[in-house]
């Protein structure tokens, strides 16, 4: 018998709360630290409920490491890259990624502990890593625009958009503020700066 679309629903909320879970803990004690017993107490659910979704430990920590991609990665990319007015599209895209990765703390710890474990999970890392690759791409692509147009000073676009994504992942990761602080703010025109912008 086919499940009903109120069933197919309630399966989709628990999943989602299974990874939401999963997340939090993974981030806060590591792959080792983190158990599947720990994880369906936290959430609520049974044990044997955790496989109904995930079929091991090791497929939970890569759904819980890239999944959410698919989710923020619209947001993140969210920019035109060949904007005529590419100074206020930068201006706008560092708004965006700072609000963004304010809303994502537990997750990018997350995302910090397989960078520095890559060699332990490398196709997780891999697919991070070519997440960072695409944004720092179009970040480029947007810098280039504005120094072809003169209003961002000529400098070496590589090393202006590895400075920028790190500023993003070291902001969240050393501030303790909530989203809703106006702390975040400002570091716009701090993040801007890196960019090199030319003011007529």
């Amino acid at each position: 018998m086919p499940l009903s679309e109120a069933q197919k629903e309630k399966m989709k909320q628990k999943r989602a709360r299974i990874l939401e879970t999963a997340i939090v803990l993974f981030a806060e004690a590591g792959y080792e630290g983190t158990t599947i017993k720990q994880v369906a107490a936290k959430a609520g659910i049974s044990f044997g409920s955790v496989f109904t979704y995930f079929e091991t430990k090791e497929t939970l920590f890569h759904a819980a490491v890239t999944e959410p991609l698919d989710h923020f990665s619209k947001k993140i990319l969210d920019f035109d890259d060949a904007s005529e007015k590419p100074l206020e599209e930068l201006e706008n895209m560092i708004g965006q990624h700072i609000e963004t990765y304010a809303s994502l703390s537990a997750y990018l710890n997350l995302v910090s502990y397989v960078i520095s474990h890559h060699n332990l999970f490398p196709e997780t890392f891999e697919e991070l890593d070519a997440f960072h690759e695409t944004l720092k791409g179009k970040v480029a692509r947007l810098v280039e625009n504005g120094q072809q147009k003169g209003v961002l000073l000529e400098q070496e676009i590589e090393h202006t958009v590895t400075g920028y994504t790190s500023l993003l992942m070291g902001l969240r990761l050393n501030l303790i503020d909530e989203p809703a602080s106006d702390l975040w703010a400002k570091f716009i025109p701090i993040a801007l700066q890196l960019f090199g912008p030319r003011y007529h």
